[in-house]
Order: structure tokens, then C-alpha cells, then sequence
């Protein structure tokens, strides 16, 4: 137990350090889901608990976290995009260009590492009848789906929540749909006056005759 939680604790320091404290708020939370997701289905088909179970997990927690960062470290490249009083979207909407510029590689990772280990299930209990093979590879395969979705669909939409709460980020989804209004109203008024404009751009004002 300790050791976990010198692991989690240096988890956060890391990340930290490397991003910032939110992002490593995310990463803890997520991995908090992979586990309770692991040990409540555990807990739910009456899986048996072993050393090889325990080794699976912490595993299971070091690739959580390795999707994760590579999300994250997209996020942060992207972070350039909400910067400055011309940013043309909120923090919530970059996380989800950035969550579907990986979301590919995220996918491609984790079903080539969800292959062998089924490989490993397998061979292991029906070719083998190996049961330790067996407690190693059905913990290892139910946290690592767990972390394939939480570091997708639950660490980054919680880093987007933590952010959206930020004074800055707050006034810059004003902003932006302030300027979307803005633009909409405008092409409408376009649109009735019969010179239909740029969603985001002023009508032009029709000259009067005689000039």
C-alpha cells in the first residue's frame, strides 16, 4: 500500500513538473477509474486475487498513464491555439482537436497491446492450462481496456473542466461565443437583406443611390 502511494505521489510530481498540477489531477483520477473498473469486475465474476493479479495492475497503471501523457503533451502543443484576445476557441474545444489528432495512435497502441496479452489468456488457459499465466492476463487485459478509455474519455474532459474554471479560459469561451453570436447575427442580417456574407464577417452596408 505504501508503495503505491509513493508511486502515485511521484506520479503527480512528474507530471506536474512536466505540465502542470490539473493535468496531473486528471492523470491521478484516471487512474483511480482503472482501478476501481478492475477490481469491481473482479469482484463481480469472483476472479481470484494473486500475486501475478497485483503485478498486472501495477502494469496496467504505468501504460494508464503512458496514454494519457501522450494526450496530454498533444494538449499542450495546442495550447497556443487559446492564447491571445483572437483565439477562435475555448480550452474544451482544443482539448477535443488535440484528443482527435491521438485518438488514432491512442487506438493503434492499445489494440496492439491488447493482442498478445489475449495471446497470453489464450495459450495460457486453454493450450497451457498455465492458472498463473492465466491471473496475469486477465488483470492485465481488463486494465489496460480501462486505461485505453479512461485516458480518453476521462482524464481529458476532466482536464477541460478543471480549465474552463480559470479565470482566463472563463472569459476567453465568452469571448469566443460573444464573436460567434456576433458572426451569426451578422449573416443573418445579410441573408434577409438579400447579400449573404461570411459566417463571422459584417455585412457590407449598401451605398446609397446617386454616389
Amino acid at each position: 500500500r505504501s508503495a503505491l502511494v509513493v508511486f502515485l505521489a511521484a506520479i503527480t510530481v512528474f507530471i506536474t513538473i512536466r505540465f502542470e498540477l490539473k493535468m496531473a489531477i486528471a492523470t491521478v483520477v484516471a487512474l483511480f477509474h482503472d482501478l476501481i473498473v478492475v477490481v469491481g469486475l473482479y469482484s463481480l465474476f469472483n476472479f481470484p486475487v494473486t500475486p501475478a493479479t497485483v503485478i498486472a495492475l501495477l502494469t496496467m497503471l504505468g501504460f494508464s498513464i503512458y496514454d494519457g501523457i501522450v494526450v496530454f503533451d498533444r494538449v499542450d502543443e495546442n495550447t497556443g491555439l487559446v492564447s491571445g484576445s483572437k483565439a477562435k476557441m475555448t480550452y474544451s474545444e482544443m482539448a477535443n482537436v488535440s484528443l482527435n489528432q491521438v485518438l488514432m495512435r491512442s487506438l493503434n497502441t492499445s489494440i496492439t497491446t491488447l493482442l498478445p496479452i489475449l495471446s497470453v489468456l489464450v495459450v495460457g488457459s486453454v493450450a497451457l492450462g498455465a492458472s498463473t499465466l492465466e491471473e496475469y492476463g486477465i488483470a492485465l487485459f481488463l486494465g489496460l481496456m480501462s486505461g485505453a478509455y479512461s485516458s480518453l474519455f476521462i482524464a481529458t474532459p476532466l482536464l477541460a473542466l478543471l480549465k474552463e474554471r480559470e479565470p482566463r479560459y472563463r472569459e476567453l469561451r465568452k469571448n469566443v461565443l460573444a464573436r460567434r453570436a456576433a458572426g451569426d447575427e451578422a449573416e443573418l442580417a445579410g441573408a434577409a437583406a438579400g447579400n449573404p456574407v461570411a459566417p463571422g464577417s459584417a455585412p457590407r452596408p449598401r451605398r446609397r443611390a446617386g454616389r
